[in-house]
């Protein structure tokens, strides 16, 4: 074995222990799962929360989120709860941030009722206020101080609003100066007014059982002045009896002209009544509700599609070089799979260079003769597409695999989902009967969308096979997603 293989095989092994210490120090569940239950919950926005985000009850962490899905214009978010938490019914959900900058997680607000709540409930969700409703209201009020502090600095920070400034100070001392001499000269009447005040209540506290008999007498002649106009009451009341008669009269006559219609008399009769009319009106709705089932189906195929950027570079070690990635994955559903990969290779086209040199010495005579071959490979410019059907854990892809033909497997365990093991077989008609190309290898998620992935690379051509190690970032863009609307994926 040669010593770049050994470099490679020691940055594998410390890759492994690396990756062993971050378990193992960070507390991360990969081989072990306790018991689960699982609640959802529908939310107005779910911005930020992504799947295996925390879930938090009181600070402390008792469940992750499997997923966030869209229904009926809402967020649906399905979470995973360790077994020992027992929720009180009630119990209600909020995203929530780590700080002002921090990631997102969602917190649980325990409720106060005596149940439980069971696997598979719905729970309530509360409207949590988002950076960018803060940034929104420091936005309108920096633009409304912007506007003050503008016009203040055009009217005081000039000589002529200084001076109106210490003429208004000078203004605002006379007149606490004139005050201060009205307050004194006029303390005796400010008393005087007082003690009327004083005197006015006194006299309006005696006079309200006058004005009370008052009201009294008031309310006996208005029973009067009803009992004398009792009769044009009655003559009120029969208006609006012969009214009601009048309403019913009207009644009577739509009555008759629904019949009139259901009969089939006159034009619209004829038409409400006629079969052929009826036949072509009933199959125009039919085709506006196919037409309407066909739009509502192309919205649905794509509300659900997700597509994915990422970018990946591998250093191979025996030859010291490295290969770049460029991907775009788009996920129209759970089961299907569409990739697209532009690949950076340093395994290009090979060219040969011949060069014939002839060496003589001062007098012309010949003293060495002979033909240099100079053989220059070159960085190539790859593609990879291919088309991907998911079962369980596994996802099945065939198509292009860096310009050649082949087929792919990844596995993606369900219950370690940091984790993934791909393989990939290609170029099944390589030129001197060389075996396929064969790459297999891990890919491990370090943090967020960053990731980390080791492996084989042509492993069954052993003078072409290369241990490579690399590192790289995938994550979702639905900007993208629009620019692709026009295709319909189910």
């Amino acid at each position: 074995m040669n010593t770049e293989r050994k470099v490679g095989l020691f940055f594998l092994a410390a890759l492994i222990v690396i990756a062993f210490l971050i378990m193992k120090t960070g507390q991360f569940q990969f081989f072990q799962k306790g018991a689960v239950y699982t609640l959802r919950a529908t939310m107005d926005s779910a911005t930020g929360l992504d799947k295996d985000s925390d879930i938090r009850l009181a600070g402390v962490k008792i469940g992750k989120v499997l997923g966030v899905s869209l229904k009926d214009g809402k967020a649906v978010v399905t979470m995973e709860i360790h077994k020992e938490v027992q929720l009180p019914e009630g119990s209600r959900v909020k995203v929530v941030a780590k700080g002002i900058l921090g990631d997102k997680y969602l917190e649980i607000l325990p409720g106060n009722r005596t149940g439980r709540v069971k696997s598979g409930e719905m729970l309530e969700s509360e409207k949590a206020v988002s950076m960018d409703d803060i940034m929104d209201i420091v936005y309108s009020v920096a633009k409304d101080i912007k506007k003050i502090t503008t016009s203040l600095s055009k009217t005081v920070g000039t000589n002529k609003g200084e001076e109106q400034i210490a003429n208004i100070l000078e203004n605002i001392d006379r007149i606490t100066s004139d005050l201060r001499e009205i307050t004194a000269r006029n303390k005796d009447n400010f008393t005087t007014s007082i003690d009327n005040i004083k005197s006015f209540t006194g006299d309006l506290k005696k006079d309200i059982p006058s004005l009370a008999a008052k009201l009294d007498k008031l309310s006996n002649h208005l029973n009067e002045i009803v009992t004398e106009n009792r009769q044009n009451l009655k003559d009120t009341l029969a208006n609006a009896k012969e009214g009601t008669k009048k309403l019913n009269d009207a009644l009577d006559y739509i009555d008759s002209i629904a019949k009139k219609i259901d009969t089939g008399e006159g034009t619209i009769g004829q038409l409400v009544n006629d079969k052929e009319t009826g036949d072509n009106l009933n199959k125009t709705l039919v085709s506006f509700r196919r037409a309407m089932d066909s739009a509502s189906d192309y919205l649905g195929a794509f509300s659900k599609t997700g597509v994915y950027l990422g970018f990946k570079s591998e250093y191979m070690f025996d030859i010291s070089d490295s290969k770049s990635y460029f991907s775009v994955d788009i996920v129209p559903s759970a089961t299907r799979l569409y990739q697209l990969e532009i690949i950076d290779s340093p395994y290009g086209k090979v060219r040969e260079n011949s060069y014939h040199h002839v060496i003589t010495d001062p007098s012309g005579n010949i003293i060495n003769d002979y033909t240099e071959t100079i053989t220059a490979t070159r960085d190539a410019m790859k593609f990879t597409a291919l088309i991907g059907q998911r079962y369980k854990d596994f996802n099945f892809k065939v198509g292009l695999i860096e310009s050649k033909g082949g087929f792919a497997l990844d596995y993606d365990p369900h219950n370690y989902r940091r984790w993934k093991f791909f393989g990939e077989l290609s170029d099944f008609s390589r030129e001197n009967n060389l075996s396929p190309r064969l790459k297999i290898g891990a890919s491990y998620r370090i943090y967020g969308n960053f990731f980390l992935d080791a492996g084989g690379d042509d492993i069954l051509v052993s003078e072409n096979s290369q241990i490579f190690a690399g590192v790289g970032i995938r994550f979702r863009d639905d900007f993208f997603k629009h620019l692709i609307s026009s295709m319909s994926f189910k």
